[in-house]
C-alpha cells in the first residue's frame, strides 16, 4: 500500500500553499552598501539610507536634492534557484490512481532542499530628498516587497524520497519539526529625517559629529501567509498501523484584487496595483557618531547603529486561521485507498475566517563601522578608501528579519568629480551563508548615479544549483 504518498500529499496540501507570498526588507535599495559587504548601517548615502539608518540621509552628501522615479529607480532581486520555477509545485501532485511517483516526490524535495524556493523582490516607486543645511534632510518614498522563506528540514525530505519504505518498515517513529514557510508582501510609505546635533568646530576632537535620524511609515499589506512555530509532523508503526500526527497552525490574509494562486515570482505592475489587506505603522530610528577628527573635517571613524521596522501590520481582509491542535490518527498499513484518505482527511486541522490578526514588521537591528583611510591623508591612486563592517540580526520571527545573526565586512573606493567611479567589495559570514560581493557604479555628469552590485558572487564559482541576487540602483542627484 501506498501509505506514505498519501500521509505526505496531505502534509505538503497543508503546507505547500505558504511558499505562495513573501516579503523582505530595504537591503538589496541600497546598492552600494549590498557590494560592500553588506555594510549597510554605515555605507548607504542619501536616499539609500532610507529604512536602514536614517541619520546618514544628509551624511557626506553636497547635493540639495535626491530623486527616484519607476521605472528610473532602484531594485533587487534575491531568489534561489528554485524561485523562478516556482509554478513547478503545482504540477508535481497530477498523479494518477492515488499516487505520487516516486519522480514527483524527487522533484519536490528537489525543489524545497536548502531553501532553494526562497527569494526575495524589493523596488523603490518613488524617492525624493530634500537637504536644509541648517535644519537636516527630509526624505519621502514608496517601496514595495516580495519574498519567500522555505525552510523545510532537510531530514524530512530525505524522508519524503523513501517515505513508504520508512512508514512501513522503520522499526521506531520519527518527528519533524520546525517547519519555516512563511511569506509577506506590503508596500511602505515613508516619511524619514536625519540630522546633524553635534558638529564638532575642533579639528582633532575625538567626537568630532554626531547625527539621530527616524521615520515613521504607514503599511499597506497586499498578502501574508505563515506556519507558526512548534509544528511538527510525526509517525509511530507498529502491529500492522501506523499512528500518524501533527501539529500546526497557519494564518493567512490577502487582498480582494490578489489571487493567491498566482506565485508573484517576478516583477509586474501587480507590485504596484493589488488591494489592500491590512495595514500597520512602523518607525525607524539611527544614529551616526564621528570620531577622531581630521585637518581636512572629515571623521576618521564612523559609527553607526539602526533599529528598523518597529512596528505591527493588522490583517483583516480574507483572514483566516488553520489548527492542527495535536491530532493524531491510527491507520492500517493494508486498507483502501478510500478509507486512508477519508482517515488523513482529519490531519489537515480546521479552517476558521477571523475578523483579523497582527504580526509584527521584520524589525531588524544593525551595528557597523566604517574606517576613512582618506581622513588620514591614505589614497589609491585616483581612488578614496573606505573600510567598513557591520553585525545585524533580526527582532523577529518574520520574513524579512534575520533568521541567523549575520556579520560583512567590506571595502569602497571612490572617485568623484563630473565623472564619478565607485568599486565595492566585501565578504558576509553567516550561517549557511557565508558568501563574496563585489559592486560598480559611475556618475555622469555630476548628477546621474547608477550603482549594481550582488552579494552572491560567490555563487558563479560554484557548480549545481546557484542563488541570483542583484541590487540596481539609478539616483539623480543635483
Amino acid at each position: 500500500m501506498k501509505t506514505a504518498s498519501y500521509v505526505l500529499l496531505i502534509l505538503l496540501t497543508i503546507l505547500l500553499p505558504l511558499t505562495l507570498y513573501a516579503q523582505e526588507g530595504y537591503e538589496h535599495l541600497s546598492p552600494i552598501a549590498h557590494g560592500a559587504g553588506r555594510t549597510y548601517v554605515v555605507t548607504s548615502r542619501g536616499l539609500a539610507a532610507v529604512g536602514l539608518n536614517p541619520a546618514l540621509l544628509g551624511y557626506d552628501n553636497d547635493k540639495t536634492f535626491e530623486i527616484q522615479i519607476f521605472p528610473l529607480s532602484t531594485y533587487g532581486l534575491d531568489a534561489g534557484p528554485s524561485f523562478s520555477d516556482a509554478t513547478a509545485l503545482g504540477d508535481v501532485f497530477n498523479f494518477k490512481n492515488g499516487q505520487i511517483s516516486d519522480s514527483s516526490r524527487k522533484r519536490i524535495s528537489s525543489l524545497l532542499s536548502n531553501g532553494k524556493l526562497s527569494g526575495r523582490g524589493d523596488a523603490e516607486v518613488f524617492g525624493i530628498s530634500y537637504h536644509l543645511p541648517s535644519v537636516g534632510t527630509f526624505a519621502l518614498t514608496w517601496t514595495t516587497h516580495a519574498g519567500i522563506r522555505t525552510d523545510i528540514p532537510q531530514d524530512f525530505l530525505d524522508f519524503f524520497i523513501v517515505a513508504e519504505s520508512q512508514l512501513v518498515n522503520a522499526d521506531a517513529g520519527k518527528t519533524f519539526s520546525n517547519f519555516d514557510l512563511q511569506g509577506m508582501w506590503y508596500s511602505e510609505y515613508s516619511a524619514s529625517f536625519g540630522t546633524s546635533v553635534f558638529q564638532s568646530t575642533d579639528s582633532s576632537a575625538f567626537i568630532n559629529n554626531f547625527s539621530i535620524g527616524g521615520a515613521l511609515k504607514y503599511v499597506s499589506g497586499i498578502a501574508y501567509l505563515q506556519l507558526e512555530p512548534n509544528n511538527y509532523f510525526s509517525f509511530l508503526p507498529g502491529n500492522g498501523r501506523t499512528t500518524v500526527g501533527d501539529n500546526f497552525i497557519v494564518r493567512s490574509a490577502y487582498g480582494s484584487g490578489f489571487d493567491p494562486t498566482k506565485i508573484p515570482n517576478h516583477f509586474s505592475f501587480d507590485f504596484l496595483t493589488s488591494n489592500q489587506a491590512g495595514s500597520g505603522i512602523g518607525t525607524d530610528i539611527g544614529i551616526k557618531l564621528g570620531l577622531f577628527g581630521s585637518r581636512s573635517g572629515q571623521s576618521v571613524l564612523l559609527i553607526g547603529i539602526s533599529a528598523t521596522d518597529i512596528g505591527t501590520i493588522t490583517w483583516n481582509t480574507n483572514a483566516t486561521e488553520r489548527v492542527a491542535d495535536h491530532l493524531s490518527r491510527d491507520i492500517a498499513t493494508n486498507t483502501t485507498i478510500k478509507a486512508l484518505n477519508d482517515s488523513l482527511s482529519s490531519l489537515s486541522g480546521k479552517l476558521t475566517h477571523v475578523a483579523s490578526f497582527t504580526t509584527p514588521l521584520p524589525a531588524m537591528f544593525r551595528a557597523g563601522a566604517q574606517f576613512d583611510l582618506d581622513a588620514i591623508g591614505i589614497q589609491w591612486g585616483i581612488f578614496v578608501p573606505k573600510i567598513a563592517m557591520e553585525y545585524s540580526t533580526g527582532l523577529t520571527n518574520i520574513v524579512g528579519s534575520l533568521k541567523t545573526g549575520r556579520l560583512g565586512a567590506g571595502l569602497t573606493l571612490e572617485k568623484t568629480g563630473n565623472i564619478g567611479l565607485r568599486l565595492n567589495g566585501g565578504f558576509v559570514v553567516q550561517q549557511n551563508a557565508n558568501d563574496i560581493t563585489l559592486g560598480v557604479g559611475i556618475t555622469l555628469f555630476n548628477f546621474l548615479n547608477i550603482d549594481l552590485a550582488s552579494a552572491h558572487v560567490g555563487q558563479f564559482f560554484k557548480s549545481g544549483s546557484k542563488q541570483t541576487d542583484i541590487a540596481l540602483g539609478i539616483k539623480a542627484a543635483f
